[in-house]
């Protein structure tokens, strides 16, 4: 829907979200929406990867994230990237709620599954080691 309103209603609402400009936030919505489509239709959410990705944020720079060459290999078109797009989009309260969220589901997933590591899923999802560190970073 954002995609389709007028370039400059476009600016205003990037307006509102002080650490992404237009072109960002519609590279953001973009990941989102084919995130939200695997959830629609019941797909496998958490190796999903998407063609699309999210730009070069700060938040890429402050967790430390590795790269290949210029790209960064996590938190681009991964689950992980949904996590920093809800990070630059939710207020803090309602980060605070979906990160305590998603940790408890991976908590229960980890514990009623044998076949694989949390470490292993957590790099299935594209999540660094060092991913709950995201709220401790001002955008």
């Amino acid at each position: 829907m954002y995609m389709l309103l007028p370039q400059d209603i476009q600016s205003k609402v990037s307006r509102n979200y002080q650490c992404i400009n237009e072109s960002q936030m519609t590279s953001i919505l973009t990941v989102l929406v084919k995130f939200r489509n695997v959830c629609a239709h019941g797909e496998r959410l958490f190796t999903y990867r998407t063609v699309d990705s999210i730009p070069d944020l700060p938040i890429h720079v402050k967790l430390n994230i590795p790269q290949k060459g210029v790209q960064y290999v996590k938190g681009k078109n991964d689950l992980f990237s949904v996590v920093i797009a809800f990070r630059m989009l939710l207020s803090t309260e309602d980060f605070s709620q979906f990160k305590k969220s998603f940790n408890l589901i991976i908590k229960q997933y980890i514990k009623n599954t044998e076949n694989i590591s949390q470490k292993t899923f957590l790099q299935t999802m594209g999540l660094p080691e060092n991913w709950n560190h995201i709220s401790k970073y001002k955008l």
